[in-house]
């Protein structure tokens, strides 16, 4: 009787400390819009999608780190005559591996809960996607959208923001990310992302 009731004073320890602590870990997923922008695009708007993990390293009070990792979902619905991977009847779809690293400032709120407010630079590897037509030279031909020609840079790097709202073990946020890196050196085209996330903490 003794051992068990020392068992059970110890799970319940175990139980009270774990609920104490503040969540770190965050698995979210969300959805949202994306486009090809700059000076020589002329793209419309299509579906974005994301999933991934962060997890929070506390700097400060309310001053926190946040790594992430994504698989994230890009390109753009083209709709113009021209430029490099655009063709007016498909829409080209990116899927990267994305590594963003935030900083962030959790506010407490008096009802409970936290308001963050995120920014940091994200390093980004194109994994794969769909076939893109190059245009606008008087020839048409369709590549990988990461060839090592034609295609678009595999490698991307730009910077992200975002505000979230936390309580317990959920989060709710928007998001918005601008590549700064061409896709191409020889034209004025950037990612572009904005969306909505859900995550649960553990």
């Amino acid at each position: 009787m003794k051992r068990f009731l020392t068992i059970a004073a110890l799970a319940f320890a175990v139980l009270t400390a774990s609920a104490q602590r503040e969540p770190k870990l965050t698995i979210k997923a969300g959805v949202g819009m994306t486009s090809i922008v700059g000076a020589d695009a002329d793209t419309k708007l299509t579906i974005a999608a994301k999933a991934g993990v962060s997890y929070d390293v506390k700097l400060y009070k309310g001053l926190y780190v946040i790594p992430e990792l994504d698989f994230i979902l890009k390109g753009c619905d083209p709709d113009g005559s021209g430029g490099i991977l655009l063709n007016n009847d498909k829409i080209l779809r990116m899927t990267y591996l994305q590594a963003p690293i935030m900083v962030a400032y959790k506010f407490g709120l008096k009802k409970g809960g936290n308001i963050v407010v995120k920014a940091g630079p994200y390093f980004a590897c194109g994994l794969f996607g769909s076939k893109g037509a190059i245009s606008g030279w008087g020839f048409y031909k369709e590549v990988d959208v990461f060839d090592k020609t034609y295609g678009a840079r595999r490698f991307d790097v730009g910077i992200g923001t975002g505000l979230a709202y936390e309580r317990d073990h959920f989060t709710i946020g928007l998001e918005y990310s601008r590549g700064l890196r061409r896709l191409d050196p020889d034209f004025r085209l950037f990612n572009q992302t904005f969306g909505i996330t859900l995550g649960y903490r553990l």
